[in-house]
């Protein structure tokens, strides 16, 4: 089995190739790599190559920021040798770095696990163009290329997408797929309610926005989201047959009892959270014929986009509202006075911080060691676990540790401390963003009244213009 790991090597702030020179200098150590016999390069001089690297930096103009790209491929103890590791490696450069970029290679055969290091130039030597590594460039194509050469050399391989299961679950919470799947689920719902076959409701979903894609299994998308979710997917009752079921047996009453079993929806008002008056008798039944015949509609999630204008101004003059109530505003002349007394309160917010900077400030070599700890702990375990090439981030952790200790706090002490001065800058941050967007909001208000004002003006105007000109109209009839 082999699993790769991928860092970026960073510019140094006083020899911006500083960082690129030590990895090319440990990769190619003689003690490491049977005095030189796994090592390797493309597309540049091994013995020359930070020099060649650089050349090519410096012919396209981009010799900041990061300075090159370092892949790790660790092999798992006693399954391969060190000729098969060899190739392995040598295999994804060709495959992987070859036609555009400068790299040197090797394997390491000093410690227990057997590992190949490969690093390689962030600049392209065919256009100039810089290498970007993108979130899931990993799991996408560097572990599944190195997957398929271990399945030649008859190595055991290993899934990306067990690594990031904590990224994926992550990822559903923070992208709201549950919110689209709920909303997905309530627009079929109702589509088989008003549908008399799978074909009719094929079609109520395209009238609510839906796209259907027809593959192994049917899959479908509302608009506004950017992939298509399989319908069995979305859960027990929701599948192609299930759903099928469904049109020939279900009603508005077991739907109703299914889906929306002990739920009351709830509305707010001044007086708190009021419960919505359930159906009854004749009023469901005909509410259900009413929903059969396609004249009530449930708005799709999909459909939003059409209403967003009117829902920018809803919330303009909720923002507006909330302002004037706020601070018990009842006329124009109290606006100027409450912009005045919320700057006042803005500048005593910028004081704080100022304090809570210098603060911190004093407290800086305690809040830098946190940072270092947290920072550098994992590629410190590394150099435990026998990876050399590790060691300055292991003696970076000993130095932020020694930091702690001389100032006689532990690093859960010093970790809550810089949370603690955090958490008052995010605060001090949002109170002032609030008092900056009032501000905005009763600058809102001047200009709409000062508008309302001279349109009301104008149409004083006009209005006095059309009996003037009524006036002289009848003057002249009566000259007449």
């Amino acid at each position: 089995m082999a699993i790769s790991r991928i860092l970026n090597i960073k510019s140094h702030s006083h020899s911006k190739s500083l960082h690129l020179r030590r990895s090319i200098e440990y990769i190619l150590k003689d003690e490491k790599t049977n005095d030189g016999l796994y090592t390797g390069a493309v597309n540049c001089r091994k013995d020359q190559a930070l020099k060649d690297m650089l050349s090519t930096k410096s012919f396209f103009g981009k010799t900041d920021k990061r300075q090159g790209y370092h892949l790790i491929i660790s092999f798992k103890e006693g399954e391969c040798d060190a000729d098969t590791a060899f190739k392995v490696v040598q295999e994804f450069v060709d495959t992987y770095l070859k036609d555009n970029y400068e790299a040197v290679y090797s394997v390491h055969t000093d410690t227990d696990h057997m590992h190949g290091h490969i690093i390689w130039n962030s600049v392209r030597f065919t256009d100039g163009y810089k290498y970007r590594y993108e979130k899931g460039d990993w799991e996408r194509s560097i572990q599944p290329l190195v997957n398929r050469i271990c399945e030649k050399y008859g190595l055991s391989t290993i899934d990306p997408a067990e690594k990031s299961v904590d990224e994926k679950e992550w990822d559903v919470k923070k992208n709201g797929v549950f919110v689209w799947n709920e909303q997905i689920k309530k627009d079929i719902d109702s589509c088989i309610l008003r549908s008399a076959d799978f074909q009719m409701f094929k079609q109520c979903l395209k009238e609510l926005g839906y796209e259907i894609k027809y593959g192994k299994y049917m899959a479908i998308k509302p608009k506004g989201m950017q992939r298509f979710r399989r319908l069995k997917s979305l859960g027990e009752g929701y599948s192609e047959d299930e759903i099928k079921n469904r049109i020939e047996k279900e009603s508005i009453n077991s739907y109703k009892g299914r889906i929306y079993k002990n739920y009351s929806p709830k509305i707010r008002s001044y007086r708190g959270k009021v419960k919505r008056k359930k159906l009854t008798g004749l009023k469901k039944e005909y509410f259900r014929m009413l929903y059969r015949l396609g004249k009530i509609r449930k708005r799709s999630y999909s459909q939003v986009w059409k209403y967003k204008e009117d829902l920018r101004k809803f919330e303009r003059l909720k923002k507006q509202y909330l302002f004037l109530s706020t601070y018990e505003i009842e006329s124009v002349d109290q606006i100027d006075r409450v912009q005045e007394q919320i700057k006042v309160k803005r500048k005593t917010l910028n004081l704080a911080k100022k304090v809570i900077e210098k603060e911190m400030a004093e407290k800086a070599d305690i809040i830098h060691a946190v940072e270092v700890v947290k920072e550098e702990s994992k590629a410190s375990l590394m150099y435990k676990l026998g990876d050399e090439f590790f060691k300055e981030s292991d003696n970076k952790v000993k130095e932020a540790k020694e930091v702690l200790k001389n100032n006689e706090i532990t690093f859960d002490e010093a970790k809550s401390l810089k949370e603690h001065y955090e958490l008052l800058l995010k605060e001090n941050a949002k109170n002032v963003k609030k008092l900056q967007s009032d501000i905005y909001v009763g600058n809102q208000i001047k200009k709409d009244i000062e508008k309302r004002i001279k349109e009301r003006e104008i149409e004083a105007l006009n209005k006095e213009k059309e009996r003037t000109d009524h006036s002289e109209d009848k003057k002249k009839i009566r000259k007449r």
